[in-house]
């Protein structure tokens, strides 16, 4: 799975049962900042079927999911906008985290860093998906 590389891993065993998908995800957003960290927002309609007993009484039909890249090594992007669907392709070789996101020629987004961090997972309601 994409979170076997990530610190936080432990959060979606815990809420998920390790069932929390990237595939299909739209991408909100990216921020490099603080040096060599890259924040990256996602927003997904697909809902594991394991949710925390605290989202219960709030109402959403996605989630929003934040990754943190950190100790950037390597980074290419090159597009012409954001908001659209994806499947993020995350992968470990040697000491590592290949990051990439492709929109066919629209938008291409790779980076290598030493970690990925899980820094938060919310119930999100988005109107668009009503």
């Amino acid at each position: 799975m994409w979170f076997d590389f990530a610190h936080g891993k432990e959060k979606i065993n815990f809420m998920f049962n390790n069932e929390l998908y990237l595939d299909g995800c739209e991408f909100e957003n990216f921020l490099f900042y603080d040096l060599s960290k890259i924040r990256i927002c996602f927003n997904t309609k697909n809902i594991p079927n394991k949710t925390p007993e605290k989202w219960r009484e709030v109402a959403f039909n996605s989630l929003s999911i934040t990754l943190i890249l950190v100790g950037v090594n390597k980074l290419n992007v090159q597009g012409e906008r954001l908001g659209f669907i994806c499947s993020p392709v995350i992968e470990k070789i040697d000491d590592e985290i290949i990051f990439s996101i492709d929109n066919e020629d629209k938008f291409h987004f790779s980076c290598a860093a030493e970690l990925i961090v899980i820094d938060s997972i919310e119930p999100y309601l988005d109107q668009r998906w009503k």
